[in-house]
């Protein structure tokens, strides 16, 4: 006896054995149920999920005699099915998709049936019909004879002409849900008494992304392996699929600068007949996996977030590898060389991740370093470009209160500090704090900008504490912060002039330090002892010009889209 394909051999028969599309049977049973049978479905989705076989079974459906919750396969017209089914006809429209077979069904459905209830037409990929063929269907599609149901497959909807449309009754079929395909496969192994890891069987069902056929077919193939253990792999190399670990190691060379490398495994890749577009799609999904990696915590599992979490590529250099990706897919499907061009854009990329490795100092890196380190920081970078900044860097020239720290000046940065906290504690204000924190979230808007997201990035893990009309008091987690602030305090001035329309000046203490000054502040209250506000322009400051210093803003230090938040 011949061998029979899975897919096949576990084609749904009934309603029951249907998989994920509980909605659509529920509808499609209780029309038949309440005689609301209408005379023209359109079944439209991806392909795999059941639109044909759900079309034989409503076909049996409606015409089984004993039908209540299923077809019964008892009666009369159901065992003749089985051994007969002339009343239902299937058209495949893509291979008569021409004005001569629709007028020769237009014809043939005024015969009645030879022993159903109703004649059934199954017209599968039905947009592939010609403008002729669909204007032949229309009259008939609109008023067909009473023994006549017409139901029309899709996978392309948009191709259907609306006068089509408008005449048929429209169910959307879904994906499949992982949950529901891996325990249909575990039906089927069971059945064929096969065993697979489980993570095989859910990999496999990945990769058929929502197409119960698909994920059947490739199914068989791994059986027809007749190997004990089955590992990811081998279901990468039968599949075609481009591995995880292929687009990490391409990722690995590009950053590594290990370019012999990289040329030698693009090679390698071609050798093992693995398809560029699909190379270049599996580039993309890295990047949005990347990305999503870095907003949402334990959104992948442990092991894929900590090969992710290896990378450090900047959000403007993550868009700016998109569009190269994006761009392409579309030269790909125009070369006669895709090796030649992929290579090429390759070593784009590799440029962008090679000025990222220059600037690059992540958010999380300030977090989990001391001030120490941070201090000693040395990074060649250009001046800030933005002329917002170079115009208040100028106003700065002509304001004596300005920040210019010397090598040796923390002591004068001190002084200033203390003056700045004695002056926001002189004329503290909880409305105006309150005032403050309302519209401080304002900050998250800022993310995305290139002239302030490197504030806004520092902003977010700090609060205002305490606030005057002319001062506001920053409290942060630790010591890391506050080098970086007090470094940047004119532009991040400048950036809170932006938020609230109102030109602060501002000072920056770690929470352990505020805990200390407000325990102060309290006990100065209760014995009677009042803030004097003290004039800045009483700190005397030395200045001096050297870029490796700190009081470069952080666009300088750690360039315009450096920071990148987690």
């Amino acid at each position: 006896m011949s061998y029979t394909a899975l897919y096949r051999k576990y084609r749904p028969t009934n309603f029951k054995n249907v998989v994920g599309q509980d909605v659509i049977v529920d509808v499609l049973k209780n029309s038949i149920i309440n005689n609301h049978v209408t005379h023209a479905y359109l079944f439209t989705g991806p392909r795999g999920t059941g639109k044909t076989s759900i079309a034989k079974i409503f076909a049996h459906a409606v015409n089984c005699q004993n039908f209540t919750d299923d077809v019964c396969g008892n009666c009369t017209v159901c065992k003749e099915l089985q051994v007969n089914d002339t009343d239902i006809i299937e058209i495949d429209a893509a291979s008569n998709n021409g004005v001569d077979e629709i007028r020769t069904l237009r014809d043939n459905v005024k015969l009645l049936p030879n022993f159903c209830k109703y004649k059934i037409y199954i017209i599968d990929e039905v947009h592939m019909l010609s403008t002729g063929a669909f204007n032949a269907l229309l009259k008939t599609l609109e008023e067909p004879p009473e023994h006549v149901i017409f139901i029309l497959a899709t996978t392309e909807p948009n191709k259907i002409p609306l006068t089509i449309l408008s005449r048929c009754q429209r169910f959307d079929f879904n994906k499949i849900d992982l949950e529901s395909l891996v325990k249909r496969l575990n039906f089927i192994l069971s059945n064929e008494n096969v065993n697979l890891p489980d993570d095989v069987i859910k990999y496999i069902a990945k990769l058929s992304d929502g197409g119960l056929r698909d994920a059947i077919n490739l199914l068989d193939q791994v059986i027809s392996l007749d190997k004990e253990n089955i590992t990811i792999e081998d279901i990468d190399k039968l599949s075609g699929n481009v591995s995880i670990s292929t687009i990490f190691r391409l990722f690995d060379y590009l950053c590594d600068k290990k370019y012999d490398l990289l040329l030698d495994y693009v090679s390698e890749l071609s050798l093992n007949g693995r398809n560029y577009l699909d190379i270049v799609n599996s580039m993309l999904l890295f990047i949005r996996n990347y990305s999503i990696n870095i907003q949402i915590n334990d959104y992948f599992d442990k092991s894929y977030s900590d090969n992710l979490n290896k990378y450090s590529i900047s959000h403007d250099n993550l868009i700016a590898i998109t569009k190269l990706l994006t761009e392409l897919t579309y030269e790909m499907k125009n070369t006669t060389d895709q090796k030649l061009l992929f290579e090429i854009y390759l070593f784009q990329i590799s440029n962008i991740l090679d000025q990222s490795d220059e600037k690059e100092v992540s958010y999380s890196q300030i977090q989990n370093t001391d001030s120490e380190v941070i201090n000693n920081l040395e990074i060649k970078t250009e001046n800030n470009p933005q002329d917002i900044i170079e115009n208040e860097n100028k106003k700065e020239k002509k304001d004596d209160t300005t920040l210019k720290i010397e090598e040796s000046g923390e002591s004068s940065l001190k002084k200033l500090k203390d003056i700045r906290i004695n002056n926001v504690f002189s004329e503290a204000s909880k409305d105006i704090l309150n005032s403050v924190i309302k519209d401080y979230d304002r900050i998250n808007d800022y993310i995305s900008s290139k002239l302030y997201n490197t504030f806004a990035a520092l902003l977010i893990d700090g609060h205002v504490v305490a606030a005057s009309k002319e001062y506001l008091l920053f409290a942060f987690p630790d010591e890391s912060y506050i080098p970086v602030f007090d470094s940047n305090y004119k532009q991040i001035e400048i950036f809170l002039n932006e938020i609230y329309d109102i030109s602060y000046k501002i000072v920056a203490v770690t929470f352990n330090e505020w805990e200390n000054l407000k325990k102060e502040f309290i006990y100065n209250k209760k014995n009677n002892i009042s803030y004097v506000k003290i004039d800045e322009n009483d700190v005397k400051l030395e200045v001096r010009d050297n870029l490796n210093n700190l009081e470069n803003s952080a666009l300088d230090l750690f360039g315009e889209d450096s920071i990148s938040v987690k």
